[in-house]
């Protein structure tokens, strides 16, 4: 009896262990970090907007054609007697017409019933929207993917024309869903272009704690010059910033510096000017009727739009813009301009506690051209790098900062480009900026680029501009390479490229000047 108990008290002790053991090796497993899922929010137009199951925009080829042919007589007609409200009598109607189904009501609300692409499932889910993109916001995706796996990477797609606070509260519900579906503690967000705008807006609603990591690339947080020179009725059109912005849209530097070269030549010559001149003429004879039929009942009453507003033009833009608008429209734009727009900083400060923040944008790039201030702002090809950055001081395009030129705000680093184009030190978060010279709007391709944004979204602290070699404040992008290299002093020596184009834009000066001469 007693050598039985013996044996079953050490069965007893035996099997204790065995479980103690198992136990302890379980809690490796139990301690571990939480995991992370990765959510892109998406810009404007990433996915076509549809009613009734056609797409709507961006516009078809076939309702540009059905515009156009429209046109025809009549432009043909007004180079011949010049009349401007016959003009306007055959173009407005045919344009409202032609971008109707974009139109919302004065509440802010969408006029007809439009949808978009939602994806409220993993980006595994949808292998022929993600998969097999390289470039934009599916290229981050696809990188997300990668870093993170197609499980725990997901795509926020909303309306972009409507109002980015209701956004924030699909957002929430997403991350929400993300959380649940993942078994995550918390979402890293990358926002993109208008994302800016809604992520901002999460935030304010919501705060950060969901949200392991922000980072705002090449976003409108601070609204856009071109947006907001247009809304304010300075809408202009510049025929160098044209030309410039196609050379640009070539990426070769060699028919880069032709285009230029011709264009250096137009304005030698006057040419640029006598175009500008006649197509503004144009503007200004229609000016009013351009916005009260097209501009104003088409995209005035677009809250989305209204996010891209800058704080400059704001209160201008609601003046010539929402005459007729009803009050909830109003309502709804001032608490994003005021709450979220010009408290950006509070907002992302408070963030920061618990959440790792990071903004990133381009420069050196031709923005749209539609006033003089959009024209000559140092840009991302949409977006001003000024605005994008939460404050940067820029060079306008074109130019440098002056040679004796002293940092604005002594932090004791260095924050000025070695191109001498930015001045990141004013930033609303100069450790945490990052600018990125000669790389488009949103022109995230896989590799070195998204390769640096998933570095960020990664970390487990809080990243600065020192802590990579690999990634320094200030970077070039190389779109035959699809490479990253820091900005260094050698981008202000000329090539002998542009030297030769140097020499023959003088040689065209000079003749124009002399020929000029004669004339006189």
């Amino acid at each position: 009896m007693e050598i039985t108990m013996k044996k079953s008290a050490k069965i007893i002790i035996s099997v204790i262990l065995c479980l103690t053991v198992a136990l302890c090796s379980l809690i490796p497993a139990f301690a571990r970090e939480p995991k992370t899922a990765f959510v892109v929010v998406s810009g404007m137009n990433t996915f076509p907007l549809y009613r009734g199951g056609e797409k709507v925009f961006p516009t078809q080829t076939k309702t540009i054609m059905k515009l156009a042919s429209k046109l025809a007589l009549p432009l043909v007609g007004f180079l011949k007697d010049g009349d401007y409200d016959k003009l306007g009598d055959a173009l407005f109607p045919a344009a409202a017409e032609a971008f109707d189904d974009l139109a919302c009501s004065t509440d802010g609300s969408s006029k007809y019933d439009v949808t978009t692409d939602l994806f409220p499932l993993s980006a595994g889910n949808y292998p022929g929207s993600f998969m097999n993109e390289v470039k934009d916001e599916g290229g981050v995706v696809k990188a997300g993917i990668e870093a993170f796996g197609a499980d725990n990477t997901y795509f926020f797609n909303y309306d972009w024309r409507l109002d980015p606070l209701k956004h924030a509260d699909e957002l929430n519900k997403f991350i929400k869903n993300v959380k649940s579906e993942t078994k995550c503690d918390r979402v890293a967000l990358a926002a993109f272009s208008m994302g800016g705008t809604v992520t901002l807006s999460y935030l304010y609603k919501y705060g950060s704690a969901d949200v392991d990591s922000v980072a705002l690339c090449s976003t409108a947080f601070q609204g856009t010059s071109c947006m907001g020179s247009m809304f304010s009725g300075d809408l202009s059109i510049d025929a160098y910033g044209l030309i410039r912005r196609m050379a640009q849209l070539t990426r070769n530097d060699f028919l880069d510096e032709l285009i230029m070269f011709l264009n250096e030549a137009l304005e030698a010559y006057k040419i640029n000017a006598s175009i500008d001149g006649y197509i503004n003429n144009v503007l200004t004879n229609l000016n009013e009727r351009l916005y009260k039929e097209l501009i104003i009942p088409v995209f005035g009453y677009m809250p989305g739009l209204w996010g891209l507003v800058d704080a400059e033009n704001y209160e201008k833009a609601k003046e010539v813009m929402l005459a007729d608008a009803d009050p909830a429209l109003i309502k709804a734009i001032d608490e994003y301009h005021y709450s979220v727009q010009a408290r950006a900083y509070d907002i992302l400060k408070a963030a920061e506690k618990d959440t790792t923040v990071y903004i990133t944008a381009q420069y050196n790039m031709q923005g749209l051209p539609v006033s003089e201030t959009s024209t000559n702002s140092n840009n991302d090809f949409l977006i001003d790098v000024s605005l994008a950055s939460g404050g940067a001081t820029s060079a306008r395009l074109g130019e440098l900062l002056p040679e004796n030129y002293a940092q604005a705000e002594d932090n004791g680093h260095d924050h000025l480009s070695a191109d001498r184009q930015i001045d990141a030190s004013t930033c609303m978060f100069p450790e945490q900026t990052w600018f990125i010279r000669d790389m488009a709007h949103v022109d995230y391709n896989v590799g070195e680029s998204t390769d640096f944004l998933i570095w960020l979204m990664r970390s487990e602290k809080q990243l600065t501009i020192n802590d990579s070699e690999l990634y320094p404040q200030f970077m070039k992008y190389n779109s035959k390479s699809n490479t990253l290299s820091p900005v260094t002093d050698e981008l202000l020596k000329p090539t002998a490229v542009s030297q030769i184009f140097a020499f023959l834009v003088k040689l065209v000066k000079f003749s124009a000047e002399l020929i000029f001469s004669v004339i006189k």
